[in-house]
């Protein structure tokens, strides 16, 4: 599978990660407000180099990942894709993260229903997403995009996930898929 480089939504384009995205990669995991949904604590650089570093991987291995979506105004919102979770082993995840000074304005639903439009453009027949269970925002987006609860999970940081999927012949939230009957 190569996913497309670019992808467009009603108000974002997203470009696939590449060389020179480091410094948003520190930049969203320097933010609490970001992080503390992520993984409950600010990240040190070390990691957010590594993270940047199996983003490149991701694309080159898999042929799909994360891109950066930029508005009208080309001002950097978030990001998002498909990736081979590093929680379930193989399944395809689905991840998005908007900064905060854009939350409340419907992109994180925009990229998660481009990203799984992708998914199942080329051929995969499941994509799941997880979230910290009290992150209602993050799940609120999952089942909008047509994505099912599956289970409650125990994480290594003590916050409890949950888990939805979506399966290629379900419409994503409530437009049809393309891999679907």
């Amino acid at each position: 599978m190569n996913a497309p480089s670019i992808v467009k939504t009603q108000h974002l384009t997203g470009r696939r990660v590449q060389q020179g995205d480091f410094k948003y990669v520190r930049e969203s995991d320097s933010d609490i407000r970001i992080q503390r949904w992520l993984f409950g604590k600010v990240q040190t650089e070390e990691e957010s180099r590594e993270r940047y570093a199996r983003w490149m991987r991701e694309w080159d291995e898999a042929g799909f990942g994360f891109w950066i979506f930029s508005d009208a105004h080309d001002t950097i919102v978030g990001h998002g894709g498909i990736f081979r979770s590093p929680r379930e082993e193989g399944e395809i995840e689905v991840g998005y993260v908007i900064k905060p000074d854009h939350w409340g304005h419907g992109f994180a639903t925009e990229i998660t229903r481009v990203s799984l439009e992708v998914g199942f453009e080329f051929g995969l027949q499941r994509i799941i997403g997880i979230a910290q269970a009290p992150n209602m925002a993050s799940r609120r987006v999952m089942e909008k995009c047509g994505m099912v609860f599956e289970a409650e999970m125990a994480s290594p940081d003590g916050i409890n996930g949950v888990r939805y999927a979506i399966e290629a012949n379900h419409s994503i939230g409530g437009q049809k898929n393309f891999n679907g009957d």
